[in-house]
């Protein structure tokens, strides 16, 4: 119990720490921009309450329960503050209750400054420095509003909200370009990190947590978005490459004799195709995890395949249908589960893949209001959180789930 402890004792200094230096560090560069320039800027705020009925199976809380779930809330504080016409800052603090995984304490969900390096007509390049939402896919950096994302909950093939501290954000460095053409427009974004670990991170590669703990962790990504003339369609790519070295504990060297690491590269495909009362999106990925020295307990490699397709009717300027299919293979030589599911003490096959449908419905009666229910339909345990059903033998192939959610932004 000592040991638990201390992990999470060493987590939450080890954040403390970094939000610490981040803080330092931009205060600084904020106080040149005081004393250069007269400065701007703007703060916005958001907020998000959600209900989650299942008939098996928890999602964010006691969603089998009778009375259902509300542990789905979200809270949000962002702005900009314009030091020089070169240097801006950017921030937001971020309280998320998401049942056992996320307990709403307030959080440094980005805070970066972002200096201009290039700015004309046709074409914009910056750097940006700090606490840096990840270039991943279409919609992580907008993930949290409730606004911008592409439904209640993000299709978690490729938005995986069980490793969401791993692929959120990361400390570090990012450049971006922006170049329009006769074609149309392109995005290049490419970022250096150190990537936020903790319990969840180690409960999905590594089974389970453990008196030891993820060292120093970083990341490498690259993205180029391309949105021909027209504005109908939007492509992108994403390649992101990290590494993760973990470091036993001596209650651990029976399971995990040396200290090893786990390395995880992904590639993302992303199309969108836009009219006016329709838009279709899918996203793909293929990812593969590897295990370095680390026993025999864990494998050597696996990879993973998923993604979804969506599509979004707009009824009129309020109201607003969604349709999606999500699909999730952790292991592509597995797919069913079946040689996980023999494994001692490893629980139901349906823990290795999810094939979802949802059905949406969204109502913005004004700017500031977005009402929204989605039911789904679900064959597969892949994407569940372990924390809020730590017995996966009570966990069922087939269920379903309502979910509501009200959400206000100022």
């Amino acid at each position: 119990m000592l040991s638990v402890h201390s992990t999470a004792h060493k987590h939450t200094l080890h954040k403390m720490t970094a939000m610490l230096k981040l803080s330092v560090l931009l205060l600084g560069l904020l106080g040149y921009g005081q004393a250069s320039a007269e400065m701007r800027g703007s703060w916005n705020g958001f907020v998000s309450q959600g209900w989650i009925l299942s008939d098996h199976n928890n999602f964010y809380g006691d969603s089998d329960g009778t009375r259902g779930s509300f542990d789905y809330r979200e809270l949000g504080l962002n702005g900009f503050i314009q030091a020089t016409p070169q240097l801006k800052f950017n921030a937001q603090i971020l309280s998320r209750l998401a049942g056992a995984t996320s307990d709403g304490d307030p959080d440094l969900d980005y805070l970066f400054a972002d200096w201009s390096l290039l700015q004309q007509t046709d074409q914009q390049a910056g750097l940006r420095l700090g606490r840096i939402k990840n270039a991943y896919g279409f919609f992580n950096e907008t993930r949290d509003i409730a606004f911008t994302r592409p439904g209640i909950i993000m299709p978690q093939s490729i938005y995986f909200d069980q490793v969401r501290e791993l692929l959120l954000s990361s400390d570090g460095i990012a450049l971006y370009y922006r170049k329009n053409t006769d074609q149309g427009q392109w995005l290049v974004d490419a970022q250096y990190g150190q990537l936020q670990t903790g319990s969840s991170t180690e409960a999905i590669l590594m089974g389970r947590t453990w008196a030891g703990s993820f060292g120093d962790s970083t990341v490498k990504l690259a993205r180029v978005i391309f949105e021909p003339n027209g504005e109908r369609w939007r492509f992108g790519f994403t390649g992101l490459d990290s590494s993760l070295p973990f470091s036993p504990a001596p209650a651990d060297l029976a399971f995990i004799p040396t200290a090893g690491k786990v390395t995880v590269q992904m590639a993302i495909v992303s199309a969108q195709y836009n009219q006016e009362y329709w838009s279709f999106t899918t996203e793909a990925l293929q990812g593969k995890t590897r295990w370095h020295n680390l026993g025999p307990i864990f494998a050597d490699a696996k990879t993973m395949r998923s993604f979804y397709l969506q599509l979004d009717h707009r009824l009129s300027h309020q109201w607003q249908l969604m349709l999606r299919y999500d699909q999730q293979q952790l292991d592509k030589d597995d797919p069913q589960g079946k040689a996980f599911s023999q494994r001692p003490g490893a629980g139901p096959g349906h823990q290795q893949y999810s094939r979802d449908w949802a059905l949406g419905l969204r109502y913005q009666p004004d700017s500031q209001w977005d009402l929204g229910a989605e039911l789904h339909q679900t064959e597969g345990t892949s994407w569940l959180f372990k924390q809020d059903n730590p017995d996966p033998t009570k966990l069922k192939k087939h269920w379903q789930m309502l979910i509501l959610q009200a959400a206000y932004r100022f």
